[in-house]
Order: C-alpha cells, then sequence, then structure tokens
C-alpha cells in the first residue's frame, strides 16, 4: 500500500503538468480574433427576418410539442341525448321491477341485518 500511493502521486503529477504545459499563453491571435465584418442590415431586411421568423415559430407552437404523440381517438362515437335518456330509463325501470320481486341481494355478508331472520 505505501508503495502505491507514491506511484500514483507521481502518475497524477505527470498528467497534470502535461495538460498545463499544453496550454497556451492565452493571447488572441489579431489575425483570427474577430469575427470578419458583415454588411449592416436595413431595418426592412430586419422587419422581413422577423416576420418570417414569427410565422416559423407560430408554427412550431401550434404544432405537436415534443414527447407529444398523436392518440386517435378510442371512445365510441357519442349516440343523440334522447336515445341515452330512453335506454336509461328503459334500464331503471327494470331495476325497479327486479327490485321488487326481490332479485338483487341487499348486503353481501350473511350476517347483515337486512338477510337475518326474524324469529
Amino acid at each position: 500500500m505505501r508503495k502505491i500511493i507514491p506511484l500514483l502521486g507521481a502518475t497524477l503529477i505527470q498528467m497534470v503538468a502535461g495538460a498545463a504545459l499544453a496550454q497556451s499563453s492565452g493571447e488572441v491571435d489579431p489575425a483570427q480574433g474577430k469575427a470578419p465584418p458583415t454588411a449592416r442590415t436595413t431595418p426592412a431586411e430586419r422587419s422581413d427576418a422577423r416576420t418570417e421568423r414569427r410565422a416559423t415559430g407560430r408554427e412550431a407552437a401550434r404544432g405537436p410539442q415534443m414527447g407529444e404523440a398523436q392518440a386517435n381517438p378510442v371512445t365510441a362515437p357519442s349516440k343523440p341525448r334522447a336515445d341515452r335518456k330512453a335506454a336509461a330509463s328503459k334500464r331503471r325501470a327494470a331495476n325497479a321491477a327486479a327490485n321488487k320481486q326481490g332479485q338483487f341481494s341487499r348486503g353481501g355478508n350473511a350476517d347483515a341485518p337486512e338477510r337475518q331472520t326474524k324469529p
């Protein structure tokens, strides 16, 4: 263990020293220090570019976003309200008749008060 630590330390020092010596002095070459000059744009050119960017931005904002999937509708088509009401009233009438005849069990437990017989 005592032999490994100094060897690792020496290796680490050599790696850091090599990286430090490879760096430049920090001075910029005057020929490459600045971007090449460009012609100034007119207000009309800026306006045209702005309207073009707005159009593409509007399309991107209104279109599908990242992570969104195009989901297909899986629901059945809706029936007219009158048909739904008629079906519901028919079900209610059938359930009321079955309830009057005692076809529905009340309480799932045999110890429920409704299921107990009176002596």
